[in-house]
């Protein structure tokens, strides 16, 4: 059966269909699916949500202003709808929830204004698509009815489901070290509770391999994606500049096999400056916009990285025909960028190609190059394999830290993950990906970290280029950071550090801060402090000729450094919806104003938008581009990367608990990173994971919380804990799933007591 996201999606047309012309839109040919389709479009039209025009074709009701949005629960129990439109989020009430789950697709119908500061109150008419239909969950055995019951383990999904297995006589429920994963075949409606089944069993305690099946399964990412059996499509030559004589490079940090493929790189210095190449792998040529291949991509949406693995977003046809392979002729679709002395783009030309990298820079090589005197002759044992082409790898790095000085693209902050192997992969650069609204911080020795600027570089343009052909693309928009919180910031920071410089007024930007920092002795907490504040990044669709006023969003795009990721369509679906549109502009986009004009323009060069005034696609295309460029792609694909980021967090908090597990009951030292009313946070050095130190477990005085000063102070002794104060700390209680570290602290008159006890073991 069809979700009602689906129904309604096919009824979006002003005509409206026929029973029968939806029956077919949808694939139905079961008469048991027919029947529920009757029985859905019934309860839809008493919801007048749908409605029959006279022809008597269903379609959708435009009189009455029902709203979209997604559920959006806490853990205690407060629950909104965020708006499909943007618009400000609606409160529901648990009464008005119907079932309705987090995460959950939803139609609302507002039922109160807001007023002043307060949200609009909302009921959910109808669930359009769920959001999960496999859980995890404790199992345990209602004793008064002897019926098994799951219960999420998610605290904002509050449910109860009754399991539709049969109790195992000999197996003793519940196991505190096994979780169940559950197959949800009934949502809830009305009285009648959720049904599920158990699919599987996970040990807590299942090893490194256990813990990527548990938080694959808690984050709801499959493993288990069907790729369409469709050959990639064959790419024509013809027309494509030959730059197999170049001798490109390819820039990896990563180490795995089965690691995502990168851009590949030249350079050679030009007019004063640098002239770069940036050869990106081509997929978009591969698959046709909408097929089978597309969609397969479209659900999937993004690569993960399992720690120290990856779990692919391509599928191996499309990995084995796009890849860069080292002394092999590969398609590509390549960017010229030139740069001047001082590093700012003079000039731009993308084209489609073909590269044949010669070789690979590691981090080895680029260690080696460090060190490397400038005066030296002698070439070092490392350097043998690239020493031809290290002339090439000293100007991209040149040219990387002249365009690195001038980048204000993205926040740049250290990232500090433990040095563990099953992380192995998450301490190098992600290019072009930021995971919570910043980017981590230049690293010269970090091959993936140079070609991160280059793409950052690369995908800034390519949304230039789209603005001026008016095309739609997706790209990143950083939420601006409230200035209440960076004046909550900089008093922190202020206190931690009395050097930091403000303005006259006091104000002082997120960027300034961070520059200050880079000198402080604290700048390892004020980083954090800094992360706290930073809002995500998010998707969104551009559609110039649409939306907006052309020229007015062509300011917009080059005075806020918009970024259209394009570069890398091995790591997710916008990077190839992005590519799409710069090949169909080379390879279909008109460049004569008739067949027979003699002169031509060539669409890749900058600026060469000023000179198009006709029609750039056929009205196939053209229809086909704008089919597929909607608000519900990149919603979906926000999805994802809440998902994908949920993921890289856990993996590592998991990582950070085991390790913490191991010692337990033993005293460590803890810097305090952040203090609250109801206690104080401290990370363990060794592990740079953070515990909680309740204040219940501060016995010894009562401590009021100074939110100012950020700081508990103590009603009788005034003993103080602050942020950046190291304390002794002891390792009490690791929870696993949680992700969960409390710590006690570890007493004065404990410490002393030791202390007195060896010295009179000693004498």
């Amino acid at each position: 059966m069809t979700s009602v996201l689906r129904i309604l999606e096919n009824l979006d047309r002003e005509e409206g269909l026929e029973l029968s012309q939806l029956e077919k839109s949808l694939k139905l040919t079961k008469k048991l699916d027919r029947d529920n389709l009757g029985i859905a479009i019934k309860a839809l039209t008493k919801l007048r949500i749908v409605q029959h025009t006279n022809d008597e074709k269903l379609t959708i009701n435009q009189e009455i202003d029902f709203l979209r949005g997604r559920v959006r629960c806490s853990s205690k129990g407060y629950c909104f709808v965020s708006r499909e439109d943007q618009g400000e989020d609606i409160y529901i009430r648990e009464a008005n929830l119907n079932n309705a789950w987090h995460g959950d697709s939803v139609m609302v119908l507002i039922t109160k204004q807001g007023v002043k500061r307060r949200a609009p109150e909302g009921s959910i008419q109808c669930v359009l698509q769920r959001n999960n239909d496999i859980l995890l969950a404790k199992v345990e055995v209602d004793k008064s009815t002897g019926v098994l019951k799951a219960y999420p383990l998610d605290d904002r999904i509050p449910i109860t489901i009754e399991l539709e297995n049969e109790i195992d006589s000999n197996k003793n429920l519940p196991d505190k070290d096994l979780i169940h994963e559950i197959k949800i075949n009934k949502y809830p409606i009305a009285q009648f509770k959720a049904k599920g089944s158990i699919i599987r069993e996970l040990s807590i305690n299942g090893g490194v391999e256990g813990d990527i099946e548990l938080l694959l399964s808690k984050n709801n990412i499959s493993k288990n994606f069907d790729a369409p059996k469709i050959a990639p499509k064959k790419i024509p030559l013809k027309g494509r500049e030959n730059l197999t004589s170049q001798p490109s490079l390819l820039f990896e940090s990563w180490e795995s096999n089965n690691s995502p493929s990168l851009p590949a790189l030249y350079a050679e210095p030009y007019k004063g400056g640098n002239r770069i190449w940036v050869h990106s792998p081509t997929i978009s040529e591969r698959i046709n916009l909408g097929g089978k291949l597309d969609q397969y991509l479209k659900d999937k949406g993004e690569v993960i990285c399992l720690g120290n693995n990856w779990l692919n977003f391509l599928n191996e046809s499309l990995i084995s025909a796009s890849q860069f392979k080292l002394d092999k002729e590969c398609e590509a679709i390549s960017l010229i960028i030139d740069i001047n002395a001082e590093g700012n783009v003079t000039d731009w030309k993308f084209i489609l190609s073909i590269i044949k990298p010669v070789g690979t820079v590691t981090p080895k090589h680029l260690k080696a190059i460090c060190n490397r005197k400038a005066t030296s002759k002698s070439v070092p044992i490392v350097l043998k394999p690239i020493k031809d082409n290290l002339e090439v790898i000293y100007t991209l790095i040149h040219s990387a830290e002249l365009i690195n000085n001038n980048n204000n693209l993205s926040i740049k902050l250290d990232e500090h993950i433990p040095n563990l192997e099953r992380l192995s992969e998450l301490h190098k650069t992600y290019p072009g990906r930021d995971f919570h609204g910043w980017s981590k911080t230049y690293d010269g020795s970090d091959s993936q970290s140079i070609i991160d600027v280059y793409i950052r570089l690369a995908n800034h343009i390519l949304a230039k280029h789209l603005v001026g052909y008016k095309l739609p693309f997706i790209y990143k928009e950083q939420e601006e950071i409230d200035q209440s919180s960076i004046n909550e910031l900089t008093k922190s920071a202020l206190a931690l550090d009395k050097k930091i410089i403000v303005n006259v007024d006091g104000t002082v930007t997120t960027t300034e801060l961070i520059k200050a920092f880079e000198t402080s002795t604290e700048k390892k907490i004020l980083h954090k402090l800094v992360k706290h504040i930073i809002p995500g990044v998010h998707l969104k669709l551009s559609n110039v000729y649409r939306d907006y006023d052309h020229d007015d969003l062509i300011f917009e795009m080059y005075s806020n450094n918009f970024e259209s990721p394009w570069c890398c369509p091995s790591l997710n679906y916008w990077n190839i919806f992005n590519q799409f549109m710069i090949s169909s502009l080379l390879s279909d986009g008109k460049n004569k104003s008739t067949s027979r004009s003699k002169e031509s323009i060539d669409l890749g060069k900058k600026d060469s938008w000023k000179d198009i005034k006709w029609n750039l696609f056929s009205p196939k295309l053209k229809e086909n581009i704008d089919n597929h460029s909607n608000l519900r792609l990149v919603q979906n694909l926000n999805e994802i990367r809440k998902k994908s980021k949920s993921f890289r967090n856990n993996i590592i908090s998991i990582a950070q608990s085991r390790e913490a597990q191991k010692i337990i009951g033993k005293e460590v030292t803890a810097i305090i990173t952040g203090v609250q009313s109801y206690g104080f946070f401290a990370e363990i050095d060794e592990l740079t994971a953070e515990g909680l130190v309740h204040v219940s477990t501060l016995g010894d005085d009562w401590y009021e919380y100074r939110s100012r000063q950020n700081l508990l102070v103590g009603r009788k002794s005034k003993k103080t804990y602050q942020l950046a104060q190291k304390v002794d700390v002891r390792v009490l209680k690791v929870d696993i799933l949680k992700n969960q570290i409390d710590l006690e602290l570890v007493k004065e008159k404990e410490e002393d007591n030791e202390n007195t006890i060896n010295i009179l073991s000693n004498n």
